[in-house]
């Protein structure tokens, strides 16, 4: 039989380029391949995640996740002033909680005998300047020491500053005979709040109303 020729040289090398270009083609689609798998198993632990958070979110009652607008931040160190009526289902009102205000801030802020820090006097509503005072106290001390806003900040500024100015204009609403608990006319007259009657907004052609004077 006749001799078959010799593959020239160039087309052996031709062949051997071929292969590895297959060889390195395959390598890249094992690479990519792997990381498809890759991704693949990742998407599947976050959607096994959702899917747990969803079912503890639909085994949870509506609405118990939700911070409470009243929960004391934890550097109150005694039970705050009740928020609200006790009563369930009753709508808030600002007179409950300023007057448990009033009871819960005796028992904090009373200071030493002839001391500054004096406490806030039982006929505090019969007095309609300290009345916007001690309302305002008290919805800035909830403020900044209640709920999710609650800031330490805040709480820090208001017993360095508020609480301090608050005790120092004391004097100027009512008599040192109010502090020892005997009620005594003086300043601007007594007068329902706007939650008692429907009083119309003052104006600038309202006659004052003319300072008490001494009872007879």
């Amino acid at each position: 039989m006749p001799e078959q020729p010799e593959q020239p040289e160039q087309d052996n090398r031709a062949t051997g380029r071929g292969q590895g270009d297959r060889d390195q083609q395959i390598q890249a689609l094992l690479e990519i391949v792997g990381k498809v798998a890759g991704d693949q198993r990742r998407l599947e632990g976050h959607l096994n995640r959702l899917t747990k958070l969803l079912r503890e979110r639909d085994r949870t009652p509506e609405g118990e996740n939700e911070p409470d607008p009243n929960a004391p931040a934890p550097w109150v160190w005694y039970s705050p002033a009740a928020p609200d009526d006790p009563a369930e289902n009753a709508e808030e009102d600002p007179r409950v909680f300023v007057v448990n205000f009033v009871a819960a801030y005796n028992t904090m802020f009373a200071g030493i005998e002839g001391g500054r820090a004096k406490p806030i006097p039982g006929c505090w509503e019969e007095h309609p300047g300290l009345a916007m005072e001690v309302a305002s106290l008290a919805y800035s001390w909830r403020a900044a020491n209640t709920g999710p806003a609650a800031s330490v900040r805040e709480a820090q500024y208001w017993l360095h500053q508020w609480r301090p100015g608050f005790t120092e204009r004391l004097l100027s609403w009512v008599h040192a005979d109010c502090l020892d608990g005997e009620h005594r006319v003086g300043g601007a007259r007594p007068r329902e709040n706007r939650f008692v009657v429907n009083q119309p907004p003052a104006t600038a052609t309202t006659t004052p109303t003319p300072p008490a004077g001494p009872p007879p």
